[in-house]
């Protein structure tokens, strides 16, 4: 076991390798050095929390932040039945230093090969390594102890009489209200701190939309939006704080919920702070190329990590539904997209299209499905066509999930699953956006018919003045702000449907396999 001289003064988190810990076994799960939040996602009961809570006891915070400075014992708790023995987890972290970079400071990596950087957790006598010979570095743990408002507080009368003092420093107190009035669209002015009886009680108050009042009268989702943005923003982890937080979705709005991840996404790469949070929300995998998105599932053989995977599509692993063909997309413009085919081709009965998340993880799927023992002849994973499109590419993904020569037929069983569109043009960043552009723009007017032609023209010329964007994802986005017209990427991409040739290529082996396998169902 390393002394405490010999670790690293900077750590990020690499790779957490859980052996044995409250259910979960051999479950690896990997932070990407390009993503400061990660985003767990799994089932009531799945293992989130635990691992949440075992990212918590990896270091020993500088100054007590949060729940008792994140010793084993408050989040494992010994008792009659279970004293954790023989739990153990693997840390791995980058190692390197902080630099000024302007008014960004950036981590750098130490050279190989001390650039990584792993210590061993586990439970014998007691919980190694000791507190004193953790690594260091600032955490902060937000679980749902906080949820509570005063309103829920049956005695909260006792506080009706306070004194106010502003909030500081200032400028923390101007980064939590801008914070504030963004995830809530509203205008947050002023926050002060608020103390009663003899000085033993604290609370806040909010001026909100020229409003004043104190947690006596605040919601409940409105206090957990101000906990987690007050965490984000406390000075303590900045830079190259750790911030955790349990259920990050709990008692949200789907809006709030989105604003407050764009949020959170803006304050950690502003600030050099990694943030991983366990959520349900399934619409977070909108936010899938700006963080690092993992999904846990128990396989019937242990709980496993799927990185970039929606909950939504493995839960799907087990309940394909044999009496319809199964679909496995990248996002919703490829759900859109086959949608569109389904339509076309009245099929849509007997279909069932579902998200995978990035493109890698159609093996992952797929791989899943067959370690379930789930026959995936008519299951297809569609690729967008913009990255992995040899037969080596995916293989090589392929091998990753199912690894051994023994494994070749199943590899070889996979490979046949995997479909791709078929696309043109391929820019940097955006290419199923940018060839849908190009083909919609190649549309004669005079080809589409008179009652769909005004609004043809119009979207037309929409689209014609959006150039040059460095990414083309924007495209949609940028289309519906001028159009102003709902669900925008089914129209264009019906346009495309029946007035541009482009269409059966770009289809074409899908469709083949799809009205097979539909076929095959009557």
């Amino acid at each position: 076991m390393a002394g405490r001289q010999n670790i690293p003064a900077q750590l990020r988190l690499k790779k957490i390798e859980i052996q044995n810990l409250k259910g979960i076994t051999d479950c690896t799960i990997d932070f990407p050095p390009d993503k400061n939040v990660t985003a767990i996602m799994g089932m009531n009961g799945s293992g989130k929390s635990t691992i949440i809570h075992a990212l918590a006891c990896c270091y020993r915070p500088r100054a007590t932040t949060s729940k008792e400075n994140n010793q084993f014992s408050d989040f494992f708790t010994p008792h009659d039945e279970n004293n954790w023995r023989d739990s153990g987890f693997k840390a791995q972290y980058y190692a390197g230093t902080l630099m000024n970079n302007g008014a960004r400071i950036l981590f750098i990596s130490s050279l190989a090969p001390n650039d990584v950087f792993s210590q061993d957790y586990k439970k014998v006598k007691r919980w190694m390594p000791i507190y004193e010979r953790r690594p260091v570095k600032e955490s902060l743990y937000l679980g749902l102890q906080t949820l509570g408002t005063l309103s829920d507080d049956l005695a909260a009368s006792r506080h009706s009489k306070y004194r106010s003092v502003p909030f500081g420093p200032p400028h923390l107190k101007t980064k939590i209200l801008h914070s504030m009035s963004r995830v809530m669209e509203a205008n947050y002015s002023d926050l002060m701190i608020c103390t009663s009886g003899r000085g033993n009680y604290s609370f806040i108050k909010l001026t909100k939309n020229g409003v004043t009042y104190t947690e006596h009268t605040m919601g409940a989702g409105e206090k957990r939006v101000y906990e987690v943005l007050r965490a984000a923003h406390d000075p303590l982890l900045h830079p190259n704080g750790l911030l955790l937080i349990d259920e990050l979705d709990v008692l949200l709005h789907e809006k709030a919920f989105k604003r407050l991840v764009s949020e959170l996404i803006e304050i950690a790469d502003s600030s050099l702070l990694e943030i991983v949070f366990s959520t349900h929300r399934e619409s977070v995998i909108q936010f899938k190329r700006l963080i690092n998105i993992v999904s846990i599932f128990n396989m019937g053989t242990g709980v496993q990590a799927f990185p970039g995977v929606s909950a939504d599509a493995l839960r799907q692993l087990s309940d394909i539904q044999p009496e319809m063909v199964s679909v496995f997309v990248e996002d919703e413009l490829a759900r859109t997209a086959v949608n569109v085919l389904l339509e076309r081709e009245a099929l849509t009965d007997k279909v069932d299209v579902e998200l995978f998340g990035a493109a890698e993880n159609s093996a992952v799927v797929l791989a899943g499905l067959m370690l379930a023992r789930k026959d995936i002849s008519k299951v297809m994973c569609i690729l967008d066509g913009d990255i992995c499109r040899t037969t080596q590419e995916k293989l090589k993904i392929i091998q990753k999930c199912l690894t051994g020569t023994d494994k070749r037929p199943q590899r070889r069983l996979v490979l046949d699953r995997i479909f791709e569109f078929g696309l043109t043009d391929f820019p940097q960043k955006g290419a199923p956006e940018y060839n849908h552009k190009q083909w919609f723009e190649s549309i004669d007017a005079a080809d589409v018919t008179v009652e769909e032609r005004a609004e043809f023209t119009k979207l037309k010329q929409y689209s014609l003045s959006i150039q040059g964007l460095p990414d083309w994802h924007d495209y949609y986005e940028r289309l519906n702000h001028l159009a102003r017209k709902p669900n925008i990427e089914h129209t264009v991409l019906s346009y495309i449907s029946k007035y541009s040739p482009a269409w059966s290529n770009y289809i074409h082996d899908i469709r083949i396999e799809i009205l097979t396998k539909a076929a095959e169902l009557e």
